[in-house]
């Protein structure tokens, strides 16, 4: 049995901060104490750095199969743990959409083979697949999605009626994607009346509006409350949605019934970011004002927001060239989540505690994940080694996704993850790949 032994770390968690040893014994934590020795033990000195519990990413999009022309489980899972991120939910929107148990067991395999960090797969819904959510086994899957507005495919779900089934129906937690798809359409038309095909990106926000979040959410908590599901509003973007689920902060994370998650693109920039990054700040839904970032920002600390995901959603780069209404939607960032969070606590805009509990056990509460998500004895050894005094410039040739850029490219981290242990390996060493061993599918305790 392999033994990592952690001295002098500086343990985060979402209580308290305290340096201790740590040991690792296969693939679990089995002690934390003072001044522990095992001459068997690999040491790692710790002195100098910050211990997290690694990232849990809610929200990520890793392409395969299907569009493997963008991106492979096996590409952005290395760029998961060199940020620190051992585990990831990953969403349904492949080529075919993942809306069968038979699909997301297709995808588990290709993970089992070639995931660097630990996996789980959410069930697409659509307007015709009632019964497949019906029977799903709900201890093997992340949750069920719902794409209320704008979406591809065959995963749009914008009728009332057939969402009310959806939610009657699941047996588990569903991640929604609000945004209302009328609203959305009416202001394109209105944008292309203005611009014709020369539409800024700076008015993305203004397409993709407030009122098109508001209006959807709105209905999504309607629905809930109609039925009693159990729902998590991704990738919040306005203050008006945290306004609603301020009055909604019943019960703990595990037991709440209605919650929200943050998205680092939503946390870290603004609209004033898209007069420099144009095509490479498009993301749905839109980044919008710094009061609405500030917002978020307040929401995740105060825990309005239970979850911070990144909605990495890389594009080849062609993808992001040309006229707006050309212009793929989306943005890769699960390389940079922890150090981008990292920068708001050198801000002094959230705590380290807080950094813990919304990357990490508040989403394995939120999702009844099994024995991940906290630095404890007993818990899976799956930690994000920090050096908080090393600046990270990043460069385009470190960039592990396959689209091989990012919206971060040249800007500088004031922190920098130096190792990365994911089920008890060490995966990431001095910033560097050292081990591919596969991460396990995650298991849900419901």
């Amino acid at each position: 049995m392999s033994k990592l032994l952690l001295k002098n770390a500086l343990l985060v968690t979402p209580e308290r901060i305290i340096r201790k040893d740590l040991l690792i014994e296969g693939q679990l934590i089995t002690k934390i104490d003072n001044d522990i020795s095992d001459a068997q033990a690999k040491i790692i000195e710790c002195h100098e750095y910050i211990v997290l519990p690694g990232l849990i990413d809610d929200h990520v999009h890793f392409r395969e199969p299907g569009m493997t022309q963008k991106a492979t489980i096996f590409s952005e899972s290395r760029a998961a743990v060199l940020g620190g991120v051992t585990s990831y939910l990953d969403m349904p929107n492949n080529n075919p959409a993942t809306t069968t148990i038979d699909l997301i067991n297709q995808k588990k395999d290709i993970a089992k083979k070639t995931s660097l960090a630990n996996f789980g797969f959410y069930l697409g819904a659509t307007d015709n697949n009632l019964e497949e959510i019906k029977r799903a086994p709900v201890k093997e899957i992340a949750g069920i999605k719902v794409f209320m507005g704008s979406s591809t495919g065959n995963l749009l779900v914008d009728n009332a009626e057939k969402l009310y089934g959806i939610f009657e129906s699941a047996r588990t937690i569903i991640a929604l994607h609000c945004e209302d798809t009328a609203t959305i359409l009416k202001n394109e038309k209105k944008a292309r009346e203005s611009y014709s095909d020369n539409v800024p990106f700076s008015m993305h926000p203004l397409i993709r509006s407030r009122d098109c979040c508001i209006a959807s959410s709105t209905l999504a908590i309607q629905l809930a409350m109609q039925t009693g599901a159990r729902i998590h509003i991704m990738h919040i973007s306005t203050k008006e949605e945290i306004a609603m689920l301020e009055q909604l902060k019943f019960g703990n994370v595990k037991t709440r019934q209605i919650s929200g998650e943050a998205c680092i693109p939503h946390l870290f920039f603004s609209e004033s970011d898209y007069l420099q990054m144009n095509a490479f700040l498009k993301c749905n839904p839109a980044v919008k004002t710094e009061k609405d970032r500030q917002a978020i920002v307040n929401a995740i600390e105060n825990g309005t927001l239970t979850t911070v995901g990144t909605d990495h959603a890389p594009h080849e780069i062609q993808a992001k060239q040309g006229t707006y209404f050309k212009c793929a939607s989306g943005l890769p960032s699960v390389q940079y989540s922890c150090l981008s969070l990292l920068e708001l606590w050198k801000r002094k805009e959230i705590t380290l505690e807080t950094i813990a509990k919304v990357t990490a056990q508040n989403v394995a509460e939120r999702f009844h994940i099994e024995n991940r998500g906290r630095i404890e004895e007993g818990y899976y050894a799956d930690l994000a080694i920090i050096n908080p005094l090393l600046n990270h410039k990043v460069k385009e040739d470190e960039i592990a996704s396959s689209c091989k850029w990012s919206p971060f490219t040249e800007h500088t981290f004031p922190s920098t993850v130096v190792h990365t242990i994911v089920n008890g390996n060490h995966v990431v060493e001095n910033g560097k790949i050292v081990d591919e061993t596969s991460g396990e599918a995650l298991t849900f305790d419901r």
